[in-house]
């Protein structure tokens, strides 16, 4: 491994506003493959990075708009040209930024046995961490509680087959969640 990684963890530590998921991403990659190569684990500490860089596109909103396909392809291609262009700023090898690219293109999706652990550890991640974030949706008004609930549910339904250990893994991060979600306070509506 080069020293990109370090790099990378730090990169993250100091822009994003919620590097604990990217960094527990990485972590949920080695627990469900161990020998995770540089490439994915790269994709696993950046795959959200334009989130540290607000650009709302057209109109975006992560709460409504999380399963539209045409916001989760803004957001995978957005992050994978952010990261790409940190990446050649190292100078790491145009082959390495490629695979990374690759990965983060489809990290919502999956679709190739590396695709596919980069989103179960995503998914598994955003159960760990992101909880409150969901959980604040519903108390901002943002989203109410059965479409916050949807977003956790999906967080597991969208894992690919063969994805089994992972869905056991997110099964008590799911529960957890959702209650978290059942008993939020929801902001009265106007």
């Amino acid at each position: 491994m080069s020293e990109l990684l370090p790099r990378a963890r730090d990169w993250v530590e100091a822009v994003h506003p919620h590097a604990p998921h990217l960094l527990r991403t990485e972590a949920w990659a080695l627990e469900l493959e161990p020998g995770a190569g540089e490439a994915l684990r790269l994709a696993a500490v950046v795959h959200d990075i334009e989130r540290a860089f607000p650009d709302d596109g057209p109109g975006w909103d992560s709460a409504r708009d999380w399963d539209s396909p045409d916001y989760n392809r803004w957001h995978q291609d957005r992050c994978a040209e952010i990261a790409s262009a940190w990446l050649r700023d190292q100078q790491a090898p145009d082959a390495l930024v490629a695979q990374v690219a690759a990965l983060i293109r489809v990290h919502e999706e999956g679709g190739w046995r590396e695709a596919d652990l980069l989103q179960a550890a995503d998914s598994l991640s955003f159960l760990e961490t992101m909880v409150p974030l969901v959980v604040g949706w519903v108390q901002r008004g943002r989203a109410p509680r059965e479409r916050a609930a949807a977003k956790l549910r999906n967080s597991v339904e969208r894992m690919a087959p063969g994805m089994d250990r992972a869905r056991e893994l997110a099964a008590l991060y799911l529960e957890t969640g959702l209650r978290a979600v059942a008993g939020a306070r929801e902001e009265a509506r106007r």
